[in-house]
């Protein structure tokens, strides 16, 4: 069975008021335990909320991030973390990068590692991030 890293792009079109709907559609097509996220993503998506202004718009993404329909709980169990293996597989990464001509951003080059490392394909809305890897973009269709 096909194990799928959902990119934090991923997982911020999906809590949108209107969610892509091939995105959604995607989603649900899609049995829970073969989703998983990195905890690059879980940071990304902590420090996006922290760094927003105090309001009623911050208070219920802390709320959401924290609570049962936050990436905490949906997730629990199968956050993935930048470990030894994924460590060496993020040389890879750079370096195929850089061969590509494509030098990749540290975040992405470390959740790319952390897909290599755990055999997932990359959710993504970001594929040129990600090239070279598995990728799906379910708000395109691409492959």
């Amino acid at each position: 069975m096909t194990r799928y890293l959902l990119d934090t792009n991923i997982i911020s079109d999906a809590i949108k008021p209107t969610p892509s709907r091939a995105l959604a559609d995607w989603m649900a097509a899609q049995v829970d335990e073969t989703l998983y996220t990195s905890a690059l993503t879980i940071a990304e998506i902590a420090g996006g909320i922290l760094t927003m202004p105090a309001g009623r718009k911050r208070q219920s993404l802390e709320s959401w991030f924290e609570g049962q329909k936050g990436p905490l709980a949906l997730f629990e169990g199968r956050i993935l973390a930048f470990d030894t293996n994924a460590s060496l597989a993020w040389a890879c990464v750079v370096a195929e990068g850089f061969a590509m001509g494509r030098p990749r951003s540290g975040f992405d080059a470390m959740i790319a590692a952390i897909a290599v490392a755990n055999d997932c394909v990359v959710v993504t809305n970001n594929e040129r991030h990600f090239q070279g890897l598995p990728v799906i973009n379910p708000m395109t269709g691409a492959v």
